[in-house]
């Protein structure tokens, strides 16, 4: 393991503060806007101190953000979370933060040396990593990028989180329309789309983390509009067909893809939740609450056409069809990578009513039209029109049976079951009222 073992040994420069004097040593590590050195207190005790870095110390943002952090950090008391210590102003007029000098190495580096980790220290990582997150939440805190890179991991596992330069308390004002801050990899797609952090941003993230140390890659990967268009369409594979040979449970499975569903609504709504129920699935437990496997009798194949029943349309009018389907989910993917998700609802809906049959009862211009279904039923879901989400999801699943494509059934009917089947049994199964 390559953990940062450093020491003092070379000290640069003197930092004054207000209240007491700290020396810089060798720079630990460099993030997107501030960098973090090892200093020696007066009283010879090390710590760390992060600054604004140097390319963006007129950035008012930036060094507005780093103030803001300290002060965040200081309501945060909790083992697995690195600790404030102080913070000012230095003799250069610039703020900076101190903190315990946190050890170990980032689990991203683990991940990438050893690849998936196996279930005993995975538990002791997750438990530790998502009860530091609780304490966050509970502080009335959003870490907002929480990430493996940001998970410190020692020796015997203890674990820290870091860096909150993104965090922002939960009464904060939203940030202003299109700034996108964070890595794509752990973002929510209502984060991506431009919405503000919240809680289940940070469970999405921290799901996103533990489907990594399953199975070695975080669920989705490539540019940011395309994991929004990916997240947004497709349904996320499980981690026990990622890694087919890391023996995950199907208990496993359900606790991590319920953590990184694409509607907030649908994940766990609190962290201790995640928790409970990843340790007892890593623990192998019996599940609280059966599975619903695909293909039980609630679901809707018995009333769909099978594709021998089906009147194809001409190849001339399918290969139409097809171009125009492809030109409208290009400028839906276009309008999410600009940050303006809500404006491909409308032009895929045109599309869809410009693909409509003739008449009831005749078969779709393209078999095709499944895949706009999918995007708009995801895009509905996010939005919050959830009545028009489920219908659209059945429209695609019904649509999708009609083409004989196995892709295609597979990835309607998990979008049907989220949608559609799982609430439904979730409403009538549920005790109690809200609150």
């Amino acid at each position: 393991m390559r953990e940062h073992r450093r020491t003092a040994r070379r000290l640069l420069v003197w930092l004054a503060m207000p209240n007491d004097h700290y020396q810089l040593g060798e720079l630990l590590g460099r993030g997107g806007m501030g960098q973090v050195h090892i200093a020696r207190h007066r009283s010879g005790r090390l710590v760390a101190i992060k600054r604004v870095r140097n390319t963006l110390a007129g950035d008012r943002l930036v060094v507005d953000r780093l103030a803001g952090e300290a002060a965040l950090l200081r309501t945060v008391s909790h083992p697995n979370v690195v600790r404030a210590l102080d913070d000012g102003t230095g003799a250069d007029g610039m703020p900076f933060l101190v903190m315990d000098r946190a050890h170990g190495t980032p689990l991203s580096e683990l991940i990438t040396e050893h690849g998936a980790l196996p279930h005993d220290r995975l538990a002791a990582i997750s438990a530790q990593l998502l009860a530091g997150l609780a304490a966050i939440h509970d502080a009335q805190i959003v870490h907002a990028d929480l990430k493996s890179h940001n998970v410190l991991v020692d020796d015997v596992n203890i674990v820290t989180i870091i860096d909150f330069g993104l965090a922002s308390t939960l009464t904060q004002a939203p940030r202003a329309s299109g700034l996108v801050a964070g890595t794509p990899a752990y973002m929510a797609p209502e984060l991506i789309a431009g919405e503000h952090p919240t809680v289940t941003a940070d469970i999405y993230a921290a799901g996103a983390i533990l489907y990594e140390m399953l199975t070695g890659s975080t669920p989705f990967r490539g540019h940011i509009s395309t994991i929004l268009a990916r997240q947004l369409s497709e349904c996320v594979e499980l981690p026990s067909k990622r890694a087919p040979d890391r023996g995950i449970s199907a208990a496993i499975d359900r606790a991590v893809v319920r953590a990184l569903e694409p509607s907030p609504a649908a994940r766990f709504q609190r962290v201790t939740e995640l928790a409970d129920a990843f340790a007892t699935a890593i623990a192998g437990k019996p599940a609280v609450e059966p599975f619903l496997a695909a293909g039980s009798d609630i679901w809707i194949e018995p009333t769909v056409r099978r594709p021998s029943a089906i009147r194809r349309p001409t190849a001339r009018g399918a290969d139409r069809a097809d171009e125009i389907i492809a030109a409208a989910l290009g400028r839906a993917e276009r309008h999410i990578q600009d940050h303006h998700a809500k404006l491909a609802v409308p032009d895929l809906e045109a599309t869809l009513a410009q693909l409509a049959p003739a008449h009831d009862g005749a078969p779709p211009i393209s078999t095709s039209v499944w895949r706009i279904e999918t995007v708009l039923a995801a895009l509905y879901e996010l939005l919050g029109k959830q009545q028009r989400a489920r219908g659209m999801a059945l429209a695609a699943y019904r649509h999708a049976l009609e083409t004989g494509c196995p892709l295609a059934e597979g990835r309607t009917r998990d979008l049907v079951e989220r949608l559609v089947v799982r609430p439904r049994r979730v409403a009538r199964g549920s005790v109690g009222t809200r609150r």
